[in-house]
């Protein structure tokens, strides 16, 4: 029997399996694990369906870490489920997709994902995966009140090397008003730190 199957046919049926899409990493204020899945819409749009449905919304807000967007999500989402699945939280029912480990190690799993199946990286500055510097911002933003009363304070913006002309390393917000900030070292003087506590601050 002659086969009349076109030889590109196998390739087109593949294609059809595979859906460009992107895998991310989620944390919450609320949740000591993180929540790593893949969708094929933007991350965002996914972000506000899993801040609205259980088991994650009782464990939120969550927010957007890191992602990847790449041309087979659901391979890639269960590559890296399959490499954390000594760690796959089975506290929480109805999920599979929390696991225990920090942010930084998801993110750098996402840095190992074949470059092949990247086509698009998030523009971010690395600085902010490392474990040391997201420590200490966790920190300030506790001693500054951030995490408490951002509901009635509005808007709070960290900027990192800002244009103020006054060697600013950082500076950590409210609108225009400056609530905390580090200067780079010049002239022999040293970097020093600064935390403004006043009526802005409860």
């Amino acid at each position: 029997m002659v086969s009349c199957m076109s030889p590109d046919i196998p390739m087109r049926i593949e294609s059809i399996y595979r859906s460009q899409g992107h895998v991310y990493v989620l944390t919450s204020p609320e949740c000591e694990y993180v929540k790593i899945g893949g969708t094929d819409c933007a991350p965002l749009k996914r972000l506000n369906e899993i801040n609205s449905c259980e088991p994650y919304k009782k464990l939120g807000p969550w927010s957007l870490h890191d992602f990847r967007q790449v041309t087979d999500w659901r391979d890639v989402e269960y590559r890296l489920h399959y490499t954390f699945r000594s760690k796959l939280v089975k506290l929480v029912k109805g999920q599979r997709e929390l696991f225990a480990l920090s942010p930084v190690e998801a993110s750098r799993q996402l840095d190992k994902i074949d470059e092949s199946l990247i086509i698009r990286k998030p523009k971010i500055d690395r600085m902010f995966q490392d474990e040391e510097f997201s420590s200490f911002l966790a920190k300030l933003f506790r001693f500054t009140g951030i995490l408490n009363w951002i509901d009635i304070q509005g808007a709070w913006t960290f900027c990192l090397f800002p244009g103020t002309g006054r060697g600013r390393y950082y500076t950590l917000n409210i609108g225009t008003h400056e609530v905390a900030f580090a200067t780079t070292p010049a002239n022999d003087r040293p970097s020093f730190h600064m935390i403004c506590m006043d009526q802005l601050i409860p």
